[in-house]
């Protein structure tokens, strides 16, 4: 279990003199209590190699008690979101503001990234932190509009770029239809690999110009069919540019996977 603050709805925006305060502040990461997860580690390091922006520490979760309302600081942490007009919780990765509230809903929101269902394996989101670290930090330099991550604001994005990247993906996140190079092609005649997460990762690390992966969200094994829905983004590995998001109820003909009508609709 991870051990991280929950809210009833999304974080507000993020202004202008929140975005002011961000360049000033010193941003803190706050440690998961949970003595047997990889987070905490996996952040730093991440954080070490894409981070440039401002100086960063590491500090607990009481501390965070003690320093949320000082707008010298801004924090990373995991929180479980509850949205609106959503019936699941989701885990975030929260990139807030400090700011005098006792309501952690209204800490303004330099950038979050959603990583999963709640109490969904680490192992599913970890191995692309660097592409988080990278998202956040590209938020809060470009101060977009666009809330391309927020689940409850979804827009559907469709760049043809992605058509000339190799597009890496994992067979576990693939409906069977589309789970081989030779099925995916009858739909997407442009570049895929069926890769591993130790590959992604790799290719995260070396910034590679010309690859770009799937972050799915998806209920895994948590629900029943036909209560969840499945996130799809899919993202640059240099930079975190977002070429591609949909989004599908689950059901027995729509598995909590990448469909053969998301290779249609990219091959477009």
């Amino acid at each position: 279990m991870l051990f991280c603050v929950t809210a009833t709805a999304q974080i507000r925006t993020a202004k202008k003199k929140d975005y002011d305060n961000f360049k000033k502040s010193t941003t803190l990461l706050v440690k998961d209590q949970n003595p047997f997860a990889d987070y905490n580690q996996r952040l730093f390091e991440e954080m070490q190699r894409f981070w440039t922006i401002t100086p960063f520490d590491v500090i607990t979760f009481q501390e965070f008690e003690k320093k949320r309302n000082d707008n010298k600081y801004s924090f990373i942490i995991l929180a479980d979101i509850k949205q609106e007009n959503l019936p699941h919780v989701y885990q975030f990765l929260n990139f807030v503001m400090g700011h005098p509230t006792k309501d952690f809903d209204k800490m303004p929101d330099l950038g979050s990234v959603p990583l999963s269902y709640r109490d969904i394996d680490e192992d599913n989101y970890l191995y692309k932190m660097g592409i988080f670290v990278q998202y956040m930090q590209r938020q809060a330099l470009e101060r977009s509009l666009i809330r391309n991550f927020s689940l409850t604001k979804l827009l559907e994005v469709k760049d043809g770029q992605v058509k000339n990247m190799e597009l890496w993906l994992l067979e576990d996140e693939l409906a069977p239809d589309v789970n081989t190079v030779e099925k995916i092609a009858q739909y997407y005649p442009y570049t895929v690999k069926i890769v591993t997460r130790d590959e992604i990762q790799q290719a995260i690390t070396e910034q590679r110009e010309d690859v770009a992966i799937l972050h799915k969200i998806g209920p895994e094994d948590t629900l029943q069919y036909g209560k969840g829905k499945t996130w799809k983004f899919i993202v640059t590995v240099k930079d975190a540019h977002i070429l591609y998001t949909h989004s599908h109820e689950v059901d027995k003909q729509k598995p909590d996977a990448f469909l053969s009508s998301d290779f249609k609709n990219i091959s477009r």
